[in-house]
């Protein structure tokens, strides 16, 4: 059997605040364990407890609204105890939910030494200036309703009879009236020694069956023992023919060990030289890699040389064809504007001057006055040769046409002279052709400019 070690007292300060009050989200089997007062009792008394510690008490309650269930009360309520003429100068106590209002009471009384022949009563102050006096002093904490940091004030009888309160005159409590709600307080001393008491008697009858059971343990041993002496002398006899065995198995598994070595290293010598004309056929193989990889090479750039060059003709022949199309559009719009020209086709007589042209060309200007004619909206009366008659001066009028067929003046097609250009800008001034005009005026500016260098 081990030696026990003595695990040292009872230290249960790591539980607790500075204060001494248990500390905030401690949790069960990992930091504390409860047990029942009995057994902390006996540990208190055989482990002893640290210097200035008391036990942390805690009691059983009833917890839930419908369905009842009994828990551990682990963290206990704080009260704000005061007097009802001293309300600003308060003793913080905690109490266990099942304490009665008549200990609460006791309590107050006691921390603030009143006289034990004045009455008193207390008060619940659960706004700035609202009371309820806690009267029934059987109800405990949890049946009067009462909350965490509740206030909870004393009030004194006066001297002359009186009370501060005087809307409310019920009789009071006395220190006798309150006798039953008094709890002794018993050291944690005196607690020790009735228990060391207790475990004095118990200790001597322990020795006592402990001596009895020594020496039936003792008795067995010995009986154990021979029994095993016996058993392992057998026990070795068998052994020992059993190693023989083995002996001469492994002997057996020896030779047919070495067998299998010669029978390795032969087929290791063969191993080696299919390595070697392995490694002479791999260099043979990389050789030809390599020649085939630069014949391949070779191939592959004059293959994209080939492409290269394919690609430019087929570029060169796409722009030939591209350039064909457009030409052939140019054509076909040509041909087109030909074939639309030949299906309008109208005469004009013009001061006597005869003129072929096309309904295209005269409503080429929307805005222009032939535009207008010819649209469709007024009707026109023909000659009997089919050609239409404007009373204009004919001389000029193949400057309209060619304005109106080339949608604007090509250079040199209007002559140079002053008065001929006037003559053309009236006609374009009475066909309402602002284009024309424009053209012809900028060129009479030119021209006066160059008259006036000269």
């Amino acid at each position: 059997m081990g030696e026990s070690k003595y695990p040292g007292c009872i230290d249960n300060s790591s539980l607790l605040r500075e204060d001494g009050r248990l500390r905030k989200n401690v949790v069960e089997e990992l930091d504390y364990v409860i047990v029942p007062s009995a057994a902390w009792e006996k540990l208190s008394a055989f482990f002893g407890v640290a210097a200035n510690q008391q036990p942390i008490e805690r009691k059983v309650i009833k917890h839930g609204v419908y369905s009842k269930s009994c828990k551990i009360e682990l963290y206990l309520m704080d009260f704000n105890l005061g007097l009802l003429c001293q309300p600003g100068h308060a003793i913080t106590q905690e109490f266990s939910r099942t304490d009665q209002i008549g200990y609460v009471h006791w309590k107050i009384r006691k921390l603030f030494k009143i006289d034990p022949s004045r009455e008193t009563r207390v008060w619940n102050r659960f706004m700035s200036n609202t009371y309820e006096q806690l009267g029934d002093h059987d109800n405990t904490v949890q049946e009067a309703s009462l909350y965490q940091g509740q206030v909870i004030l004393l009030e004194v009888r006066e001297k002359d009879g009186g009370w501060t309160r005087k809307k409310d005159s019920s009789g009071g409590y006395t220190e006798s009236d309150l006798a039953q709600y008094r709890r002794e307080e018993t050291p944690q001393g005196e607690k020790m020694v009735s228990v060391m008491e207790g475990l004095h008697g118990d200790f001597a009858t322990f020795l006592q069956q402990r001596e009895t059971e020594y020496k039936q343990q003792e008795e067995m041993l010995s009986d154990s023992f021979n029994r095993f002496v016996y058993q392992a002398k057998v026990r070795f006899g068998e052994e020992e023919k059993s190693l023989n065995e083995r002996q001469e198995e492994l002997n057996e598994r020896d030779r047919v060990l070495r067998q299998l070595e010669n029978d390795y290293q032969q087929r290791s010598d063969a191993l080696e030289e299919e390595w070697k004309k392995l490694n002479e056929e791999k260099v043979d193989f990389n050789k030809n890699c390599m020649e085939k990889e630069e014949q391949f090479r070779k191939e592959r750039q004059e293959f994209r040389e080939m492409c290269e060059t394919r690609e430019k003709d087929l570029d060169d022949k796409k722009q030939e064809i591209e350039k064909r199309e457009e030409e052939l559009e140019t054509e076909k719009r040509q041909m087109l504007e030909l074939n639309k020209i030949q299906s309008n086709k109208i005469k004009l007589d013009v001061g006597g001057n005869l003129f072929s042209t096309s309904m295209t060309t005269l409503t080429k200007e929307a805005d222009s006055m032939l535009a207008v004619m010819f649209s469709g909206r007024h009707p026109l009366k023909t000659d009997d040769d089919g050609s239409y008659f404007i009373d204009r001066d004919g001389t000029h009028f193949r400057y309209v046409l060619n304005y109106l067929r080339d949608g604007g003046v090509k250079e040199g097609t209007l002559p140079t002279d002053a008065q001929i250009l006037k003559e053309i800008r009236n006609e374009a001034e009475y066909y309402q052709l602002e284009g024309l005009g424009k053209t012809i005026d900028d060129m009479r500016a030119n021209l006066g400019d160059e008259t006036e260098e000269d």
